[in-house]
């Protein structure tokens, strides 16, 4: 019979099980403090559709701060899902491992292929006390206290893209349309736009929107690296 000095030692076997336990909650620590981190200072989502290009291209991985939380205009933002559900705690927090070990890819609890039911990255462009139109899916605004209407682009102060193209007459109410009568946001209420204007559902499908479902800024897209840039 094979023996080894853990079978006669008491002081080995407990010296042993001090180091188990220290590696353990090395792990434990390290595991928490890098939850804390990716959950209250910056973590990273991966987009699964091209309702952002061309600056935020199909299957592009940004880093979001929650830090971040009052938008400017033209910020882009990580906005919560559309239907309202919420997750319990353990599923919050299987999800948090899971994606803790897939670098973000995997969450196994709140996907669905309802498009309400995850988050979704979109661009800020009307805030509290904006009056609004569209025309030819370019949004024109008036800010509270002004007189005149100037486009998206006049009023932002920070370049971007968006994806407009011609859709056959026969595609008549296929896709997201290009035009919206006036109106006026109230306190607490943003306008948010998918810089894919053609396919990307926004507020011009959902309304508007507030505070609470803007759950970070989007600081950087980070993959593919040919594409890296900061917002």
């Amino acid at each position: 019979m094979r023996q080894n000095v853990y079978d006669y030692s008491y002081e080995m076997r407990k010296k042993r099980r001090d180091k188990i336990c220290f590696a353990l909650s090395v792990l434990v620590s390290v595991f928490l403090g890098i939850s804390l981190f990716l959950h209250f200072v910056l973590f990273s989502v991966s987009v699964k559709s091209d309702t952002m290009e061309s600056d935020i291209v199909r299957n592009g991985s940004l880093f979001v701060s929650p830090l971040f939380r009052t938008p400017g205009r033209g910020d882009v933002f990580y906005i919560s899902r559309m239907d309202g559900e919420t997750l319990s705690a353990p599923q919050q927090a299987v999800n948090v491992l899971c994606r803790f070990l897939t670098a973000q890819k995997l969450y196994p609890f709140g996907w669905s292929q309802r498009m309400s039911s995850h988050p979704v990255v979109r661009r800020v462009l009307a805030l509290p006390g904006d009056t609004i139109y569209m025309k030819d899916y370019i949004l024109y605004i008036k800010p509270a206290g002004e007189n005149l209407f100037l486009t998206e682009f006049e009023l932002t102060g920070k370049p971007y893209n968006i994806h407009i193209y011609s859709v056959p007459a026969e595609w008549d109410n296929i896709g997201v349309s290009g035009n919206m009568a006036e109106m006026t946001l109230q306190k607490d209420e943003y306008f948010v736009l998918a810089d894919n204007r053609v396919e990307g559902t926004d507020s011009r499908v959902w309304g508007t929107i507030g505070s609470s479902r803007l759950k970070g800024k989007v600081l950087m897209e980070y993959f593919p690296l040919g594409k890296i840039r900061i917002f």
